[in-house]
């Protein structure tokens, strides 16, 4: 039995994806891994430039989602596919070719706006060609094969980082991002996806203006919405913090082992691979014990209130930790308890909105946590630079009280039936 099937020259549409999806996550994870280690030392940038770095990301990927998405909606998902991952290897290349500031912004921003490009077309893409249930396994097998591709790139990622340049896993993760657009193009198809008219795509854009006013609309119909998005704007701020800093404080404020001649680099990835092997733990300890009980809304919210009280306390004892070990202990803690929080999240918002406005909600979610990010991680990277980093940090992991207080506010706002588009209030 053959595993691969080429039907008139094109590769088997799931075996597309699992190229696809496989070969991003693995690259993808080879740049991303020590990105912030070669913006920190060879670069040498400060806190504020650091979260402006962040911030340039967020920017790029909240402004180019909706345009993006119409493109593979519009034009070709296969093309948006395609030219998602040249994008994503070219803004790669730019980051890492030179340790200065402003390439690495606009290889920053390149990259960003390539992820949106992917993001969203290539589930779309396989669903067409496949049809929704068969892309349902689909989409499952992948999320078991992008992890194993994505643990595997962190170790890889250091090791050649270790043994040449720390930009090197950069540029290698780009040119073959870039490759794995030219390999699949031929072989790629596109036999599900029907063009519309010209009225029709031109429809794109004039939904946007409607997405906009149910959106508002759906926030003043159910308040418990708005809830979730404060908390997850002040989880952005958190985030940005921490994920942009942590290499910094490391350096700075904590310091290394020297009691064994091991390279800088092997000791950070070291810690990131134990990082990701604990949040795999967590994330199958999620689901085994709650995957049947993620539809009770008490359940889900205080998970996710002593998640975040959990990941609080992790930050600040990352702070002001003195010590390697202890820094590196609360790293993992901080970095597992990240993946345990995304599956409760999203089941808190599946079940508290019906499926006709399911996508928006997501997207709006998902659009209020780069919020977060853009507007709190420069004032972070401000009382990095003109205090210092333990405050940083420190601010980062104090933005979670608010979020504990709108949890407290959460606990009464849940609904017994989910909200649909019809039930909004009118304009």
């Amino acid at each position: 039995m053959r595993l691969v099937r080429f039907v008139d020259g094109k590769l088997d549409p799931a075996a597309a994806y699992f190229v696809i999806a496989c070969g991003d996550a693995f690259f993808f994870t080879m740049v991303m891994s020590v990105s912030i280690l070669f913006q920190t030392t060879e670069a040498g940038l400060g806190p504020f430039k650091l979260l402006l770095v962040g911030a340039a990301l967020q920017g790029a990927i909240l402004v180019s989602e909706v345009p993006t998405g119409i493109v593979a909606d519009t034009y070709s998902r296969r093309l948006s596919v395609l030219l998602g991952l040249v994008l994503l290897g070219g803004g790669s290349i730019v980051s890492g070719l030179t340790p200065d500031f402003w390439p690495i912004v606009l290889g920053t921003v390149i990259l960003g706006i390539g992820r949106t490009f992917i993001s969203g077309a290539l589930q779309a893409w396989i669903a067409d060609e496949v049809g929704v249930e068969a892309a349902n396994g689909v989409y499952l097998r992948s999320a078991q094969l992008t992890m194993f591709f994505w643990v595997v790139a962190i170790p890889v990622s250091f090791g050649l980082a270790a043994l040449g340049e720390t930009n090197l896993p950069i540029l290698i993760g780009g040119v073959w991002l870039i490759s794995l657009a030219v390999f699949i193009a031929p072989i790629m198809s596109e036999a599900g996806f029907k063009r519309p008219e010209r009225s029709e795509a031109m429809q794109g854009f004039r939904e946007l203006g409607q997405t906009l006013s149910t959106s508002r609309r759906l926030v003043a119909a159910r308040p418990l919405l708005l809830t979730m998005f404060a908390i997850t704007a002040f989880y952005g701020i958190a985030g940005q913090g921490f994920e942009r800093l942590w290499v910094a404080h490391f350096y700075e404020s904590v310091g290394l082992p020297t009691r064994w001649e091991v390279s800088d680099v092997v000791w950070f990835g070291g810690v990131r691979l134990a990082a990701a092997i604990l949040g795999i733990v967590a994330l199958g300890f999620v689901r085994r014990f709650y995957t049947k009980r993620m539809t009770n809304h008490s359940v889900v919210s205080h998970a996710l209130f002593r998640i975040t009280i959990v990941q609080m306390l992790a930050i600040l004892t990352f702070a002001i930790a003195g010590d390697f070990a202890i820094a590196a202990a609360a790293y993992c803690v901080i970095f597992a308890f990240s993946f345990a929080y995304d599956p409760f999240h999203l089941a808190w918002i599946n079940q508290n909105v019906d499926s006709t406005v399911r996508a928006t909600v997501i997207s709006m979610d998902s659009q209020t946590d780069a919020l977060g990010r853009i507007l709190g991680g420069p004032i972070i990277g401000v009382v990095g630079s003109m205090v210092s980093l333990r405050a940083a940090i420190s601010l980062a992991g104090i933005a979670l009280v608010p979020a504990l207080l709108f949890y407290f506010k959460a606990f009464g706002q849940g609904a017994k039936e989910p909200i649909a588009e019809s039930d909004s209030v009118p304009s």
